[in-house]
């Protein structure tokens, strides 16, 4: 189970989750740690639902049955960033397009507001190397994703 745990936290787990969860063992303290690990992400607190865990969930099902499964690159963006906006299929390249919003601080009568904006696109460059439909991720314009 602790495998499984990990596999699916992997991608949105901070520095302190991943230590905490090397030192669990036992079933029921992975439980305790996964029901702890999505509260704290619950857009909707005090409701039944976790919209958050939902939707991440299904993009960790979708990954694996339908982008090269979690630990291909197609799979782990899928799982970090959702749907891309636009795909761009080439013979041997796909382009994944986002938008980028981002939470830009800003000043208003002495109150401190965040407001979202469209900063401009995000692309991840998937390559198939083989020619066998295994695409590796050879760029991507976000800060931290480039290979």
């Amino acid at each position: 189970m602790k495998e499984m745990v990990e596999s699916v936290v992997q991608y949105i787990a901070t520095n302190q989750e991943n230590s905490i969860l090397q030192n669990l063992n036992t079933d029921q303290e992975l439980n305790s740690f996964l029901i702890d690990f999505w509260i704290k992400r619950d857009p909707t607190p005090g409701t039944d639902k976790n919209e958050f865990r939902d939707e991440y969930l299904e993009r960790f099902r979708i990954a694996n049955f339908s982008l090269g499964g979690w630990q291909s690159d197609r799979g782990r963006v899928f799982i970090i960033y959702g749907k891309p906006e636009d795909i761009i299929i080439g013979s041997e390249m796909e382009i994944w397009v986002y938008n980028k919003k981002e939470k830009i601080p800003f000043v208003d009568n002495s109150k401190s507001l965040q407001s979202e904006i469209e900063s401009g696109k995000i692309k991840f460059y998937f390559y198939d190397y083989i020619g066998a439909g295994v695409m590796q991720q050879v760029y991507s314009s976000e800060f931290g994703e480039g290979r």
